[in-house]
Order: structure tokens, then C-alpha cells, then sequence
């Protein structure tokens, strides 16, 4: 009885869990698609039948297209910056036991759990004290702070399921520390080190309230939205348009390194 019980509890949660995404994540995606083809210049319940206007007045907004180019320019500036920062503390966090330990772990984390507006009024105020003009570089040094600990957090239970033996066994055999690393451990966590690098490229580039602290007069790709939706009431077409470019590449991109085996989050 009390298994079965279990299981229906089980079953219920995962209709549940499925029901409440499906609502409120894919039902809205769904949406967005239809009325990007929609043809309406306004958001309104209504088929008026299928057009690529909308797709086609993208490259007529120079304002959209600078707004997704600093994106890109700053998503992969902090991808990088974040994996090179990140990877080494993570083995040390992993590797190492005491209360240095433990306290370096609180301070690479904080930023983590720190709400973003914080960060963002926080970096804000920084910036303003040393007299550095805000700029797409400001934008992207305040997402990095937040971009290091959830790449820790993504590589270090990793880390921590290899087995030591055989970075020991590479150096019995004669194998030097960089050797094995190469060899031995990289090849293992590249499927983590893949995850972290999508997630953190997609929080840097969806990210909206940290970069509406930090920019100057050039806009991200969530900030121009913003700055806009309200103003331009006829703009939300090629919105929609845009958003299911962004959508469409991504799920691509995740769907290839999926298939290749590189997005195992573990």
C-alpha cells in the first residue's frame, strides 16, 4: 500500500511538474511563434493570416540588430573570462578540506545567491566612485561576478565523481601533472565544462538587470526590448520576430551539442 502510494504521489508530482512548464514556459513559446508570422502590426487575439514581415523588417532596425551584437560581443566575453576564472577553484574547492576551504567556497558563492539588482546598483555605484564611464566592458565585468560561482556549482560535482586513480595511474606511468590533466581529467568534465559554458552565455545574454545598471548609451539585445516595448507599440511584431530567431538558434545549438553528448549536466 505505501508503495503504491508513493508511486501516485510520483506520478502526480510529474504531471504536475509537466502541466505547470508546459503552461507557463512552452504554451507562451508556442504563442510567440504563431504571432511572429501573424499578419497584424499589434498584439492582438486575432489571426489576420501568415507573413514573414515581421522577419523581414529585422535588418531594417539597425537599433535591434547593434542591441543583439553587443550581446553576443558581451555573453562571449564573460562565456570565456568566467570558464578561465572558475575552472581552477573548482578543483581546489573539491580537492582541498578545512576552514580556508570553506570560507574561499562562501566567498565565490555569495555573488551567486546575491540578488542581481543588487549586483547591478552595487556595480553601478562602483563605477560611478572610480569615475569609469559605463560601457558594454562595464556590463560584461558586472556579469562575470555572477557568472563565476555558477560555473563552480556546475563543474564542481563533477569534479568531485572522478576517480582519483586514474590521474594517479597516468602519473605512475610517467605522465607529468599538465599531461594528465590533457589526457585524463579534461576529456572527463568536458561535458561539464560544455553545460557551463551554455548556461553562462545564456544568462549573460539574457541578462536584464544587471546590464541596465552597467551600460552606457549601448544596449543589450533584453535592454533595447525594454526601452522600447513601451514606446513603439507597432515594434512588438519584429519582437516577436527576433525572439523566435533567438529561440530557434539556441535549441539548435543545444540540440547539436546534446546529440554529440557535451550538454550531461552532472
Amino acid at each position: 500500500m505505501g508503495e503504491a502510494l508513493d508511486k501516485l504521489i510520483s506520478y502526480c508530482l510529474a504531471a504536475y511538474t509537466f502541466i505547470v512548464i508546459g503552461f507557463f514556459i512552452y504554451f507562451p513559446i508556442a504563442i510567440l511563434y504563431v504571432y511572429s508570422v501573424n499578419d497584424t502590426p499589434y498584439f492582438i487575439p486575432e489571426w489576420r493570416g501568415f507573413t514573414l514581415e515581421w522577419f523581414a523588417k529585422i535588418v531594417q532596425r539597425q537599433d535591434l540588430l547593434a542591441s543583439i551584437w553587443n550581446s553576443l560581443i558581451i555573453a562571449v566575453f564573460v562565456t570565456c573570462i568566467s570558464m578561465a576564472i572558475a575552472i581552477p577553484p573548482s578543483f581546489y574547492l573539491v580537492r582541498r578540506r578545512g576552514r580556508i576551504r570553506d570560507i574561499y567556497f562562501l566567498y565565490t558563492i555569495i555573488p551567486f545567491i546575491v540578488p542581481w539588482i543588487i549586483i547591478g546598483v552595487a556595480d553601478y555605484i562602483l563605477f560611478w566612485y572610480l569615475g569609469i564611464e559605463k560601457s558594454l566592458m562595464t556590463a560584461a565585468l558586472a556579469h562575470v561576478v555572477y557568472s563565476i560561482p555558477l560555473v563552480i556549482i556546475i563543474l564542481t560535482p563533477r569534479i568531485y565523481s572522478l576517480d582519483p586513480a586514474l590521474e594517479e595511474a597516468s602519473m605512475d606511468l610517467g605522465a607529468d601533472e599538465l599531461t594528465t590533466f590533457k589526457n585524463i581529467t579534461l576529456p572527463l568534465i568536458a561535458p561539464s565544462i560544455a553545460s557551463a559554458a551554455i548556461i553562462t552565455f545564456a544568462w549573460s545574454f539574457d541578462n536584464f538587470i544587471v546590464s541596465y545598471f552597467t551600460l552606457g548609451n549601448e544596449l543589450t539585445w533584453p535592454v533595447w526590448v525594454f526601452s522600447v516595448i513601451g514606446k513603439v507599440p507597432r515594434i512588438m511584431p519584429v519582437i516577436n520576430a527576433m525572439s523566435v530567431i533567438v529561440i530557434t538558434v539556441s535549441s539548435i545549438a543545444i540540440y547539436i551539442l546534446a546529440k554529440k553528448g557535451l550538454t550531461e549536466l552532472i
